[in-house]
């Protein structure tokens, strides 16, 4: 039976904790299933492909996680492979060059264009935001640019506001300075740079920031500054719109959440990004994940004195010093050694891409199920450690 597309209920945008799921949740538990089903191509691969490519994500679909993928590169190297099915309806099998939405992987995009600018002198870390957004912040004044980056602002996460979720239901299409409006209805958690507290509103101000000083949608700086030069083919930031063009992998929330007459997980494919805006918007495929990551920690993208103020990172949690955030990149130390990334989350996929400064190793990870059970979740987190951590076989 053809399941319909009846709204989701509101109780379920709630109960999946906002639209965006800070970057440390996905780090450590991205979202991947497990049927075994794997898929390499010798075309989009390199060098050489493992043929026994879905085995990092054993047991992720047994799980109930409707997909997964992974890509690894390594000294020229490149594994990729993915489990489960593209869509539950046709039950089509997914493969590896999938095109999904990786959230707050969008961040480091952003963040690196507003480094770009910086890096030109047409702004700077250090001063207010006001300078540039006038009458945009009732704080404005006192919230740098740093801190919108690194979330020491203080703003609230307008992804937390409940009155956020019946617009969703309803796929209405935002405005970024709507949103940042809605955030600015809530007290700040703190004066700005007196904590760190993860906000998807900083990244709605950094978007308009860099509108604000190329005079060029958002979008097309992301593709002049970085997927044009890069060649990110698979990388598109559609806001209005939940069409995602070409090959691509459905998202799901659990069938507990929006419930549907066969109790598969509900598909929330077509649901527009517009809330997630500059702070989760981007669609992208493991490939072009890899390749961003390792131009711009290797120095493509930015001039090395940017390079620095992004990985100048603050502490999240003082209980855990393994993780820190820089700017728009969380710094991850594993047994394997320091890793910079980040990782993403939105309804219904789950992402996380990590590049390990001692090995030289990028893996990408993506699931296709928001919020995750527990059980995927623990299955996607011992996917993260054999990709990040494990001897790849000869």
């Amino acid at each position: 039976m053809r399941r319909t597309r009846a709204a989701l209920p509101v109780a379920a945008i709630l109960v999946t904790a906002g639209l965006l799921a800070p970057p440390s949740s996905a780090l450590a538990a991205p979202a991947v299933p497990a049927t075994a089903t794997t898929a390499t191509t010798a075309a989009d691969a390199g060098p050489t492909t493992d043929v026994d490519a879905g085995a990092p994500l054993d047991g992720v679909t047994a799980a109930g996680v409707p997909g997964a993928l992974f890509r690894v590169e390594e000294h020229g190297r490149i594994r990729q492979g993915a489990v489960g099915v593209a869509d539950l309806r046709t039950g089509a099998p997914l493969r590896a060059q999938a095109r999904v939405r990786v959230g707050s992987i969008t961040k480091t995009f952003v963040a690196t264009v507003v480094l770009q600018l910086a890096g030109e002198g047409r702004l700077a870390l250090d001063q207010p935001v006001q300078r540039w957004l006038p009458g945009l912040l009732r704080d404005g004044h006192t919230i740098t640019v740093r801190q919108l980056l690194n979330h020491t602002s203080g703003l609230f996460d307008h992804t937390a506001d409940p009155a956020l979720a019946a617009g969703i239901v309803a796929n209405r299409v935002f405005h970024p300075a709507q949103l940042v409006a809605l955030a600015q209805t809530h007290p700040r958690s703190f004066a700005p740079g007196a904590g760190w507290a993860y906000s998807n509103t900083n990244y709605l101000v950094a978007g308009l920031l860099v509108e604000a000083l190329t005079h060029h949608p958002l979008g097309q700086e992301l593709s002049r500054r970085i997927l044009t030069p890069l060649h990110l083919t698979g990388t598109s930031f559609p806001t209005t719109t939940g069409d995602i063009a070409g090959y691509h992998a459905h998202g799901y929330v659990p069938a507990e959440l929006g419930p549907t007459p066969d109790g598969h997980p509900f598909d929330v494919t077509g649901r527009n990004p517009s809330a997630a805006w500059a702070s989760g918007a981007l669609i992208s495929t493991a490939a072009d994940l890899a390749r961003f990551y390792r131009a711009l920690l290797g120095g493509a993208l930015l001039p090395a004195a940017m390079l620095t103020q992004m990985k100048t990172t603050v502490v999240e949690d003082p209980t855990d010093p393994r993780v820190r955030y820089g700017l728009g990149i969380e710094r991850v130390v594993d047994p394997c050694g320091v890793n910079w990334g980040h990782g993403g989350a939105i309804l219904g996929y789950e992402s996380m891409a990590l590049h390990n400064e001692n090995t030289g190793r990028t893996i990408v990870l993506a699931s296709t199920l928001h919020p995750a059970p527990p059980a995927g979740a623990a299955a996607l987190t011992a996917a993260a450690d054999r990709l990040l951590c494990d001897t790849p076989p000869v």
